[in-house]
């Protein structure tokens, strides 16, 4: 990374805030002394004193590294299923539409389900998954979790959130396509 470039952008954008580096160095706990040393590319940041920075600056993390990165980050990403090639399992019951990848920078990954009737799909859990949410949109599924495959009944409008390193299968036991959504955060 281009630390030179970084400094240009932060100043550049605590300057279209307004902020002096006393103001920034206020808002992020970082000191005025450190700062300037960043901005003039004579220090280079931690992870932990960037993410203060970003923050102080009201921007994302990552938008932070891809403007002094010179990449176009995109602040709004529109995903479209039609445009996305399912994973599929289990003879085809389930498709697994992924809806935004691994990010390195967020720690998380989404996935749009149709589970079709008959459908059981398991998982040994997710070595890097802290936590899975899933929300119910259409239908109702069953989620047997742990070594203990504790049950858990969710119908429409119903929401789980798990340790994501535990065992854990979904079944659809009903009679229409179970549609849930899927958050899988990572550490």
């Amino acid at each position: 990374m281009d630390f030179s470039s970084l400094g240009t952008t932060i100043k550049s954008r605590r300057l279209k805030l307004g902020l002096s580096l006393s103001d920034l160095s206020e808002a992020t706990g970082v000191s005025k002394a450190m700062l300037s040393q960043i901005e003039r590319s004579e220090s280079i940041p931690t992870l932990t004193t960037l993410w203060k920075i970003s923050d102080g600056l009201q921007i994302r993390f990552d938008t932070l590294i891809a403007e002094s990165l010179g990449i176009a980050n995109k602040r709004y990403n529109v995903t479209c299923l039609k445009d996305i090639t399912p994973v599929t399992d289990d003879g085809g019951r389930i498709l697994i539409y992924c809806t935004s990848p691994f990010s390195p920078i967020s720690g998380t990954e989404t996935f749009y389900c149709v589970m079709k009737p008959g459908c059981c799909f398991s998982s040994e859990g997710h070595r890097s998954g802290k936590i899975e949410h899933i929300f119910v949109f259409q239908g109702a599924i069953n989620i047997l979790i742990g070594k203990q495959a504790e049950s858990y009944y969710l119908d429409a409008g119903s929401a789980l959130s798990f340790d994501a390193f535990e065992k854990h299968v979904y079944q659809n036991a009903g009679e229409e396509d179970a549609l849930i959504y899927i958050a899988l955060i990572h550490e």
